[in-house]
């Protein structure tokens, strides 16, 4: 669970401050005694306080991902109480909960493609957004409807720069996968 430890308002409405630190907690439930009792705790450090909102997430390889709610920050960390991980959004955003999970982008548009127009022509493909991209396959030939595979490389980064053996009239390009299975093909274009 998260507990933002932060302030109270007695019933006569005195303000009482936080008495410790914003924290994802992991207890241990005695259904028979109705009693908890503290497990685990996550903090960021002492002197850091979430107002309001947050959440904690167990996750399947037994860390925690904590979203810290009011404050533009997520974390991770390892079940010893370790931080892994530790990002904020820019500005003062703020998220009810944050999790972590498993996610695979695949964008709508096909890859982006240009070329150098000296030979050897250089080709720059990119996927904004592709997650499974690992390597590119370079499509040439003597006219658009008529390629074959001439050059190739793995991803590097968000463009990849790919030389080809020569002067070509079309080049293309394909997102390759892990085991070499095309994603995704750009448009054919002249360099």
């Amino acid at each position: 669970m998260f507990d933002d430890h932060c302030c109270q308002i007695t019933s006569g409405g005195t303000y009482v401050p936080p008495t410790g630190p914003s924290r994802g907690l992991a207890l241990r439930l005695d259904q028979r005694t109705r009693t908890a009792t503290l497990a685990a705790q996550y903090t960021r450090n002492t002197e850091f306080d979430a107002d309001y909102m947050g959440n904690s997430q167990p996750l399947q390889n037994s860390n925690v991902f904590v979203g810290w709610g009011s404050e533009p920050y997520f974390s991770e960390f390892n079940p010893g109480g370790q931080l892994l991980y530790d990002a904020h959004w820019h500005g003062s955003y703020q998220s009810y909960r944050a999790y972590r999970s498993p996610w695979t982008g695949t964008p709508a548009a096909p890859p982006a493609i240009a070329a150098s127009a000296s030979a050897p022509v250089n080709v720059y493909a990119s996927w904004n957004g592709a997650t499974e991209v690992t390597g590119w396959r370079v499509l040439a030939g003597a006219s658009p409807s008529v390629l074959a595979p001439v050059a190739g490389a793995a991803k590097s980064g968000f463009e990849t720069t790919i030389a080809t053996p020569g002067p070509e009239s079309y080049v293309a390009v394909q997102a390759l996968d892990a085991s070499g299975a095309v994603l995704g093909t750009s448009r054919t274009i002249k360099p």
